[in-house]
């Protein structure tokens, strides 16, 4: 049962980068972004929405895992006073 888990979630993650490539080679229009600070080197729509797709994911997981670190002290504290 665990094989076919396993099966199952590399099917998925080579069906996502499959996707992620279609959808970056649909959208290659040359983008330059314009940052405060600087200006970046023009590349194409696709990887810049899937750049700015991944960084917006890893940056809600910090957030969450932020949180639940924060409860579990809490929690850990109120099981300790009991």
């Amino acid at each position: 049962m665990r094989a076919l888990w396993l099966f199952i979630k590399f099917l998925m993650v080579v069906a996502i980068a499959l996707v992620g490539a279609m959808f970056a080679m649909e959208n290659s229009q040359p983008l330059g972004v314009n940052f405060i600070m600087f200006s970046s080197p023009e590349i194409s729509l696709g990887l810049w929405l899937i750049i700015f797709l991944v960084a917006g994911t890893l940056l809600g997981i910090l957030a969450s895992s932020l949180i639940i670190a924060s409860y579990r002290r809490k929690l850990a504290r109120a099981t300790k006073k009991d």
